[in-house]
């Protein structure tokens, strides 16, 4: 993983590369996303920010990190749950899903990356990526 100041450096860089401005909220909102490692949705996003942007609103934030995903900046991430969440760590991860209380967790392992695509799935299809979700019961749900 990253560091912020590498990750923020890149973010300018995909902006610049796809025409968009660095706005104080874009920013705001990208430096949210990389400080939540929670994977959060808008609602949390836009939570975060409010008290520096007052004015900015809930569709805002929904438009921007729809916008960030388009160009590939973020990841959208929406293990079986009725609400989007995002994710700013675009290295190539995995992820462990509690279906109790929704929480994800980055999972690096190379181990996991040496994984054999089946056949089936490359001989009629461009494999642009994959990762891999492991669905569970967290130890907090467990205990509860």
């Amino acid at each position: 993983m990253q560091d912020s100041q590498t990750l923020i450096s890149n973010f300018i860089s995909k902006c610049k590369e796809h025409s968009l401005s660095v706005t104080p909220q874009r920013l705001a909102i990208y430096k949210s996303l990389i400080n939540d490692k929670s994977h959060p949705n808008p609602e949390c996003v836009y939570n975060s920010i409010k008290s520096d942007f007052p004015t900015i609103s809930l569709a805002t934030v929904y438009k921007t990190l729809e916008t960030f995903e388009k160009v590939g900046i973020i990841s959208v991430v929406t293990p079986l749950h009725e609400t989007v969440r995002y994710d700013a760590e675009m290295d190539h991860h995995h992820h462990v899903v509690c279906v109790r209380c929704k929480k994800v967790i980055d999972i690096i392992d190379p181990e996991l990356d040496k994984i054999q695509i089946p056949q089936n799935v490359l001989s009629n299809n461009k494999l642009l990526d994959y990762s891999i979700q492991f669905n569970v019961i967290c130890t907090d749900c467990r205990a509860a």
